[in-house]
């Protein structure tokens, strides 16, 4: 990795192994071989307690590089430095403050190569950790690598997906033994024995289990210690040493483990606080438990820290915290100052639970979630009324699940709900049925949300309380309680802008329902133009459904944009897997398939990774659309499965009918009509007008498909109600879809039922436009209309082609050979060549953006961007932007 580095070839890796098996052995040797090459190294150690300071970890990683920040993007700049604490701000964006921290290491890297390690990974506060795996992911060109230690089989563990683990096992018997030869020479060969089979390979314990017995047990004439688990072994050896050291001695060590940031002078501060001696850490020092590096404290191995803070008493911790808190007072670390007199305050305490709350409200700002739902939680109990403990229950409940920890939400909301007033019943019965909802069975959600409404009297938060049962319950397929949570939005005052969004969102779900379309149709277009002044996630997650309802595809793209760049600035990692499907919709929609894979499948890895079965349901369903498009079987199984159980489990069956469309236009586009047939005809048994997109397309492709299994007589019925439906809905995307059904059924008329689909078509997304093209031109075919029929059929063939649909392009191609033509190849010298993110950067380099521009768009670096231009001009057979300016690479799309 240190070579690579050195050679412009980023890495990064995850050591992960039990405590003592080397980790930290391994990282320091990392850094010992990095400074000898001539490499920058920088380095932080996770702490446990410290595991609720927003960006703590990133601050202690970063901070000796702090003063390229100027050679971070603009845009990037101003969030990581106020998320370090280095300028006023909220620093909320936490994708810029990943980008930036990503830049300037970048930066950092262009005058020597950079070796970051971070030990003791799973303590790191949730915010750093997801921006130095989101780091880790994107170094590609930059000359530095990345090593996490990631200690196993604690409470808490350092997740990382993407990232390359090794897992660090224990020494095999003969170099167990040369290693125990160097810490207990002189024990007897029974003795000998003993401790490399109670050591099973653990290096740390070869070298520490001996130094905690006696002569007299090392020869053999004392029995030894019974057998313990590995690790208490280990804790009880260092825990031996340390108690043979002097009091202040050990003092002074609780403060150096309490004091999480290593500061060596601050150490000596809160010591001299407490009266102790400028030489108390001598002693520990000697025997090699801690050590100093200029300002820097650090110790033996994390898990002296660990012993030394866990063998305290609590009046310990907490006279160590008050002098920790006093050391730090008026410096540039407020934020722990609070921290350290909260943790030593022996009872409630007003002014320190109102600093602790305003800390937490902070790191919303920040999008520190987890350490706000901390700061919340501890600020309750330092509160002195029911009230303040309620209200602060109830904020760090909101703090856990948009952290993505909904186990942890719903115990807070227990313990709020016994002693909160009214209003705050309504709130904390809001965030209990979103989470049983989404991380559950659906209809658990809307009976929770019902007992919110019994209670609630603020206008607000009756209406977001409405959008989430009604949403809920029309996915379970309980349409008449869908229908009476909407139908009461009108009777609700709205307080604010976004409270008459989030009503008239609902009153246009209301008149879909009762097919009142011209109402549905104009509120949904007014709330388009309504979302352009709110910035909530999840109201423009509505904005844009509402855009696709009524065909305004590019708003509906805008606004799911918005809501996907929105969410993750605001690190509200429960919403941004549901943004992220609305926005793989909103790039199917175009047809831009590469693009909507990508959304879906980090939005499905995201949802599981915070417990979301719905809104993994709902990735997973996307992805199972675009391997349909795409005609790839095995995975569009696959998924489908996975995606059946997750139904399952969470009751949201409409999602299972998309699905089956999905599978329906799979098994039509690969020959299999009666297949299909069948799949489609169980979907829209139950579809109706109301379930918008399964009704809206669901019909077409039964009629299609029926049409090409000689069945229409099966599906009249339905397609006198899509008629009836399409002719008051008056949509140009449903007058084509229902004019394309049409010319299948009526032979008579279809020529005009097909030309007037084709005068619809671009009201249709590419591929449906595509397929409205395909089926005029194999109707003219069939009526040996040859020569007319080949203009749409190549139109048809140009379209898939472009698109990424194969058997479509197949069949569209073989229509054309049986006109008598044969189609020319596309040329695949341009995108077929080129990956997503390849294409992606040459669509922003050919539009005349800059590499440090489009580093700043996609959040990579510089040197990535060259690196993978250089792939793109190899590909190409090009030299220059000005040849790729000239090459049809499509528009780019920022997500």
């Amino acid at each position: 990795m240190l070579d690579r580095a050195r050679r412009s070839v980023s890495s990064a890796l995850v050591l992960r192994g039990e405590a003592g098996m080397g980790k930290s052995a391994l990282l320091g040797y990392a850094a010992a071989a990095a400074r000898d090459a001539g490499m920058m190294v920088l380095g932080v150690t996770g702490v446990e307690w410290e595991s609720d300071l927003a960006f703590a970890g990133l601050h202690g990683l970063l901070w000796p590089i702090v003063d390229e920040l100027e050679g971070v993007p603009e845009p990037q700049r101003e969030p990581l430095a106020a998320a370090l604490g280095l300028a006023p701000g909220e620093g909320r964006d936490r994708f810029l403050v990943s980008a930036g921290a990503l830049s300037l290491l970048a930066a950092a890297a262009e005058s020597r190569p950079i070796l970051c390690l971070i030990d003791d990974a799973q303590w790191l506060d949730l915010p750093s950790a997801q921006s130095l795996t989101f780091v880790a992911r994107r170094l590609v060109a930059e000359r530095a690598a990345i090593l996490f230690g990631a200690r196993e089989g604690e409470r808490r563990r350092f997740d990382a997906p993407g990232l390359a683990d090794l897992v660090v096992g224990g020494l095999d018997r003969t170099s167990a033994g040369l290693l125990l030869d160097h810490s207990a020479s002189g024990a007897v060969p029974s003795v000998r024995e003993r401790l490399l089979h109670e050591a099973a390979g653990n290096p740390l314990a070869l070298l520490e289990l001996p130094v905690a017995l006696s002569e007299q047990q090392l020869a053999g004439n004392a029995p030894l210690p019974g057998a313990l688990p590995m690790t208490a072994r280990l804790r009880a050896s260092f825990s031996e040493r340390i108690d043979r050291l002097p009091p202040d001695t050990r003092e002074a060590l609780l403060i150096a483990a309490t004091e999480e940031a290593g500061e060596l002078a601050v150490t000596l501060r809160a010591a001299a606080e407490r009266e102790l001696p400028q030489d108390a850490l001598d002693p520990a020092e000697k025997i090699g438990l801690v050590r100093t590096d200029g300002a820097i404290l650090s110790f033996r191995h994390p898990l002296v820290r660990s012993v030394v803070y866990e063998s305290a008493t609590l009046g310990q911790r907490q006279r160590t915290h008050a002098a920790l808190a006093a050391a730090l007072e008026g410096g540039h670390s407020a934020e722990r100052a609070v921290w350290h007199r909260a943790m030593a305050a022996l009872s409630p305490d007003n002014e320190v639970a109102d600093a602790l709350e305003a800390s937490a409200e902070r790191s919303v700002l920040r999008g520190g979630h987890a350490s706000a739902a901390s700061a919340f939680e501890r600020a309750a109990a330092l509160s002195g009324s029911a009230c303040d403990r309620a209200r602060r229950l109830s904020a760090a409940a909101q703090a856990a699940w948009n952290a993505g920890q909904g186990d942890r939400a719903t115990g807070l909301i227990q313990r709020a709900l016994p002693i909160a007033d009214r209003p705050q019943r309504a709130w904390l019965l809001f965030i209990r049925g979103v989470v049983e909802g989404q991380s559950g069975w659906l209809l658990d959600g809307v009976a929770t949300i019902r007992q919110g409404l019994a209670v609630s009297e603020d206008s607000s938060v009756t209406l977001r309380l409405l959008r989430e049962g009604f949403a809920m319950a029309s996915q379970a397929h309980a349409i008449e309680e869908a229908a009476d949570f909407v139908s009461r939005a009108v009777d609700v005052a709205p307080a604010d802008e976004i409270n008459r969004f989030t009503q008239a969102s609902l009153i246009a779900s209301a008149a879909e329902l009762s097919s009142d379309y011209e109402r549905s149709r104009s509120l949904s277009a007014k709330l388009v133009k309504l979302a352009d002044g709110i910035d909530d996630p999840a109201g423009l997650i509505w904005a844009s459904l509402a855009a696709a309802r009524v065909g305004m595809r590019q708003e509906a793209l805008h606004h799911a944009n918005r809501a996907a760049s929105n969410a993750r600035e605001q690190g509200a990692m429960t919403t941004l897997p549901f943004c992220l499907q609305v926005q793989a919709a909103a790039l199917i929609g175009e047809s831009r398939l590469e693009l909507a894979y990508a959304s879906a499948d980090e939005g499905l890895h995201l949802a599981l990774d915070t417990g979301q079965l719905w809104a993994a349901s709902w990735n997973l369903m996307r992805l199972v659309q675009i391997d349909a498009l795409r005609g790839d079987e095995e995975p569009a199984h696959a998924h489908a499965a996975e995606l059946q159980a997750l139904v399952a489990r969470s009751g949201a069956a409409a999602i299972g009918q998309h699905a089956a469309r999905s599978l329906a236009l799979l098994d039509m586009c690969l020959g299999r009509p009666a297949e299909a047939l069948e799949r489609l005809l169980t979907m829209i048994s139950t579809a109706q007008p109301g379930s918008h997109p399964l009704f809206l397309y669901g019909v077409p492709d039964t009629v299609e498909t029926a049409a090409r299994a000689d069945r229409l007589d099966e599906v009249s019925w339905h397609a006198d109600r899509f008629r009836h439906w399409a002719e008051q809905y008056r949509s140009p995307e449903a007058l084509g879809l229902l004019a394309r059904c049409r010319g299948l059924i009526d032979e008579a008329g279809a020529e005009e039922h097909f030309a007037r689909a084709i005068e619809l078509a671009p009201a249709l997304s590419p591929f449906d436009a595509g397929r409205s093209e395909l089926l005029y031109g194999e109707w003219l075919r069939r009526q040996r209309r040859r020569i007319d029929a080949r203009r749409h059929l190549r139109s048809a063939v140009e379209s898939f082609g472009r698109l990424g649909t194969a058997p479509w392009e197949a069949r569209a191609r073989a229509e054309l050979r049986a006109s008598g033509e044969t189609a020319r190849r596309r040329d695949p010298s341009t995108r077929e060549q080129l990956t997503p993110q390849e294409l992606q950067i040459a669509r922003l380099v050919a539009g005349g953006k800059s590499n440090p521009e489009v580093a700043a768009q996609l959040f990579l670096s510089p040197r990535t961007i060259d690196y993978h231009l250089r792939k793109v001009y190899s590909k190409l057979d090009i030299a220059s932007r000005a040849e790729l300016a000239g090459l049809d690479l499509g528009e780019p799309v920022i997500a």
